[in-house]
């Protein structure tokens, strides 16, 4: 099957920034040419200069003039098959990739932790296998001019989903004259949970387990030092840490998670003691064990939605809701903890100092706007993937 998408434009309810979002991993780097598309790393034409990696150079977008006509998707094989042989042939020996990307707008090696190799290719498969997908069951690609798209690392784009496949062909057909690699949300998240999250999960599951010990929703302004404050607090986060606890960690209200009021509390609270080892709120340990259950049952696109919504909520509550709710509306259960709700729950004190002392222009603005992104793309990648699931 293949679907073209020429001079129409899909609508997404995003807006976009001018700068790159913050935990981007290769966000500047997402394909190949279409000259390029078919061949083999080792034998493309690579730039010389000094101060950026061959491939990286090869493959930098930013700020290139737009190289192609015509958007599609196309089905394409399941991750356990033909791309699983893609990544038996990466390499003669070892499967790794000698510096194929940088984490950098400048294509060097500036950032730390980004795999450049797939060690285990069956974890790194059934990762990407949202609830074990039958073979049979249906998986996309994106085309430029008929050329499929791969990514950072040189892996297929193998989408689950038809509305994943349509909302990143869309960010593709939307390019006008240079590309913007940060107008394209959906298709970061989702190079990132193929060519990261997937090949190295750990990182991503601990970096969330760290958000959960200093959740920005568990701790709480004094309401007799500060009630407006604490009345908004009160209303973005009415809720919250019980409908996680009971819905979705399945555990009594009386094991929710420990809350500080007023910063005195909060510093006693989160230093470390004899009954606190490590650093952050005292949390039940049934609760933190029942958290990292949930999070180690989740496959890499799901995984890296969340990792995406905590890392721009700094709450693990606050991103697990917005995925949680994402996958429930699939399943026909209505729920008020949207994208826009999650906007909101995440920014409540700074929009509280922002009415108290003014909106800085440039800093502010693109605050708000870049939340908005990570939380409506994270809550699509979820309902998207959720949605692959319940089609089979």
């Amino acid at each position: 099957m293949s679907l073209f998408i020429n001079t129409c434009r899909l609508s997404l309810p995003f807006l976009y920034p001018r700068r790159a979002p913050s935990q981007c991993v290769g966000a500047a780097l997402f394909a190949s040419t279409p000259d390029r598309c078919s061949r083999p790393l080792d034998t493309r034409q690579l730039s010389t200069k000094a101060n950026v990696t061959p491939a990286a150079a090869d493959r930098r977008l930013a700020g290139r003039q737009r190289f192609y006509k015509n958007v599609g998707i196309a089905s394409t094989a399941p991750p356990d098959e033909k791309t699983r042989q893609r990544i038996n042939g990466f390499t003669a020996d070892d499967r790794s990739v000698n510096s194929p990307i940088s984490a950098g707008v400048d294509g060097t090696q500036s950032a730390t932790g980004v795999n450049t190799s797939i060690k285990d290719a069956s974890s790194w498969s059934s990762l990407l296998n949202p609830q074990n997908k039958s073979p049979s069951a249906g998986w996309y690609t994106v085309t430029l001019d008929g050329r499929s798209l791969r990514t950072p690392l040189g892996l297929p784009l193998t989408l689950p989903s038809i509305p994943l496949a349509l909302a990143v062909a869309s960010e593709w057909d939307a390019q006008q004259k240079y590309l913007r690699p940060a107008q394209m949300p959906l298709m970061t998240l989702c190079c990132t949970a193929i060519d990261q999250v997937a090949s190295n999960p750990n990182p991503h599951r601990q970096d969330i387990m760290r958000y959960l010990r200093n959740d920005t929703s568990c701790y709480w302004a004094d309401p007799r030092e500060d009630r407006v404050l604490y009345r908004r607090q009160s209303k973005a986060w009415e809720g919250l840490h019980r409908t996680l606890t009971s819905g979705l960690l399945k555990l009594s209200d009386d094991l929710g998670p420990a809350q500080a009021v007023g910063g005195d509390e909060a510093l006693v609270l989160s230093r470390r003691s004899e009954g606190n080892p490590v650093s952050g709120l005292p949390h039940p340990p049934i609760l933190v064990e029942k958290t990292k259950k949930f999070v180690d049952s989740l496959d890499a696109w799901n995984l890296a939605a969340l990792y995406s919504a905590c890392a721009e909520s700094k709450s693990f509550f606050i991103g697990a809701a917005l995925i949680h709710e994402a996958a429930e509306r699939v399943r026909g259960i209505d729920s008020m903890k949207d994208a826009r709700w999650a906007v909101l729950a995440s920014r409540v004190e700074e929009e509280f100092n922002i009415e108290a002392w003014g909106l800085v222009e440039g800093g502010h603005d693109y605050d708000r706007l870049n939340a908005s992104i990570q939380m409506h793309s994270a809550a699509f990648l979820a309902q998207a993937v959720a949605h692959s699931v319940s089609e089979h």
